[in-house]
């Protein structure tokens, strides 16, 4: 791998810079082309493993996919800065990305369908407690990603 010095393989340091992310994008397998679509997410690091959880309507393109080939791929990055050089070959960017794969699961269960939801809501505010309505719960679907990896990188310009 070039650039070694870029990986983050702590897990409370992942967590510090996942934590300031609102939105991850999901790859999924369409038959052309990778499908690719930006996401609300929530996510826990549990016995050495991440999971990242979202949710959708329970018809659409995103959960046709996902229950024809439930292989994914994620996709979080941020701190952007250009990098500025006298030489355009020595410009360069500042940056922090997340990529992982794994196998997403639609949930089934009423209360892991509320834990996951409530991972996503703690993302955006953290703290806070929900209730969420019946025909609400009837319309969405929770999805569960179990990463087989998560690869962290941070290009800082120091």
């Amino acid at each position: 791998m070039s650039n070694p010095e870029r990986i983050v393989s702590n897990p409370d340091e992942i967590h510090t810079i996942i934590a300031k992310y609102q939105v991850c994008r999901v790859a999924l397998n369409d038959e052309s082309s990778p499908y690719i679509v930006p996401v609300n997410f929530g996510y826990e690091y549990q016995s050495g493993r991440w999971t990242i959880w979202f949710h959708g309507a329970r018809s659409g393109k995103k959960m046709r996919l996902l229950r024809r080939n439930p292989a994914v791929s994620i996709e979080m990055d941020g701190d952007h800065r250009l990098m500025e050089a006298e030489d355009a070959c020595d410009y360069s960017y500042a940056y922090t990305s997340i990529f992982a794969c794994g196998k997403a699961s639609i949930v089934q269960e009423r209360k892991e369908m509320e834990y996951g939801l409530n991972r996503i809501m703690r993302q955006a505010t953290p703290g806070k407690d929900f209730i969420y309505r019946e025909e609400m719960m009837k319309a969405v679907c929770v999805v569960r990603i179990d990463c087989q990896t998560l690869t962290c990188r941070r290009h800082t310009g120091m």
